[in-house]
């Protein structure tokens, strides 16, 4: 969407228009079979650590009945407000992905020269990488991002919002200021052009990133990667050699635990492999369980990073 096709009254229109679609839209975080791969994670969870479908209901409806449905309408309401802000702001991240596109073709252009003109790749294959650097470049923006809101004392003022909650339900995941969400969409979406630009360049011609049902391959995969139940009360771990590189629902809520060693731990959306490289990865014991919230979570100076479990 460039700036004159944009009418801020037909944005808002088309937001309201999406709200009818959120089980429905594979664009939609809460796209229906999303939450089937949540229930049979659960599945999994219970098979997994050997325990009965009976132990791991237990395990997942909330703890604390009357917290939830006192944090329920304000996570609710960051839900439906933040939902309009890919709408709203939408030239401004269409400029963020066009000045990252421009600078991954000008980083690009002493090695590979310019492009032929108009020139288009449809090669699968070239659309599966072009499909997998957005999202991983994507990933490495929400990486950093998320860690600065952490490590900042006054960006943490608006960032503890998001840890508050003693219970995790999935719509946590959507507990954000709008400021802190514009960052993070912002430094997505820039970097998403960035590595659009690199492979375009690298390959020679523009090339449209692989999609299924509307939505990049690797984005909707990992919307259905058992994503809802990182911010749950199911521990569900992945084998460790994977958690190198991807980060499961029982890692995330590492990052969720009140106990100051978990601080600063696991800042990675999808990529375990950024807080591998970058020093801040725990693998947490299969049998852990945390409790959540903010009791001692202040930002500050970074503690010394452990040596990481092998």
């Amino acid at each position: 969407m460039t700036w004159p096709a944009y009418d801020p009254l037909i944005a808002a229109w088309s937001w309201l228009i999406s709200l009818a679609g959120i089980l429905t839209d594979p664009a939609s975080p809460f796209w229906w079979p999303s939450l089937a791969a949540a229930v049979l994670g659960i599945g999994v969870a219970a098979f997994a650590g050997g325990r009965s479908l009976r132990e791991m209901r237990r395990e997942a409806l909330p703890r604390d009945r009357a917290e939830f449905w006192r944090q329920l309408p304000v996570d609710l309401g960051f839900m439906l407000v933040n939902s309009a802000l890919p709408f709203l702001a939408a030239p401004l991240f269409f400029l963020l992905t066009a000045l990252g596109a421009t600078l991954g073709v000008t980083a690009m252009l002493p090695v590979f020269g310019a492009p032929e003109h108009g020139a288009r790749l449809d090669h699968p294959a070239a659309m599966a990488l072009a499909a997998f650097v957005a999202f991983a470049f994507g990933d490495f923006a929400l990486y950093w991002t998320h860690r600065l809101f952490h490590r900042c004392p006054l960006l943490w003022r608006s960032h503890r919002l998001h840890h508050t909650p003693e219970v995790l339900t999935p719509i946590t995941a959507f507990r954000f200021w709008p400021q802190e969400q514009i960052v993070h969409i912002a430094g997505a979406t820039f970097m998403n052009g960035l590595g659009l630009g690199l492979v375009a360049t690298a390959l020679g011609g523009s090339v449209q990133p692989m999609s299924l049902l509307g939505v990049n391959a690797f984005a909707l995969a990992w919307n259905l990667g058992f994503s809802h139940l990182r911010h749950s009360h199911v521990a569900l771990p992945f084998p460790r050699w994977l958690s190198y590189v991807l980060v499961s629902p029982h890692m995330h809520q590492v990052h969720h635990s009140v106990e100051e060693r978990h601080h600063d731990r696991n800042y990675a959306t999808a990529f375990a492999v950024w807080d591998w490289i970058f020093g801040t990865l725990h693998i947490p014991h299969p049998q852990e369980r945390f409790r959540f919230g903010v009791a001692a979570q202040v930002a500050g100076p970074e503690p010394a990073l452990p040596v990481i479990p092998r």
